[in-house]
């Protein structure tokens, strides 16, 4: 009997919650040996879910604990240059306006008329290509 209520329980807790950080994508891993190299080994239902990560990846470091993987691409985007950290952000963004539509909220009116205030001298075009030192 208590061996049943342990398993009913352990289950719920691994059962992620609506709209958690877990069922939004979030998959654990452990560092793990492989031969003579250290890698990380993931759950099957990571590369299930996302094929593109079954083969060639690439880490990049954002700082102290943080870590971005990205799947290694010959494709359109890799000949684009891309931004990797960039390009994960904006897709973050735009997977989560899709999940949590009610958060997204209109700009102040107040702080659209101090960027107003603020970019009033300054003159550009649409068509005006962006330079590489163009910050975000």
């Amino acid at each position: 009997m208590k061996l049943a209520h342990n398993r009913a329980a352990e289950r719920k807790r691994s059962q992620p919650e609506k709209g958690s950080v877990k069922q939004a994508g979030v998959f654990r891993g452990r560092q793990a040996k492989t031969g003579n190299s250290l890698g990380f080994r993931f759950d099957h239902s990571l590369f299930k879910s996302h094929p593109e990560f079954s083969g060639e990846v690439e880490a990049h470091v954002l700082g102290p604990g943080r870590m971005l993987v990205v799947a290694t691409e010959s494709g359109a985007r890799a000949k684009r240059g891309e931004d990797p950290v960039v390009a994960s952000f904006v897709s973050f963004l735009a997977a989560d306006m899709q999940r949590f539509p009610q958060r997204i909220q209109p700009l102040d009116p107040g702080l659209i008329a101090r960027i107003e205030k603020l970019t009033q001298r300054v003159t550009t075009t649409g068509e005006e290509p962006l330079r590489d030192e163009v910050l975000i």
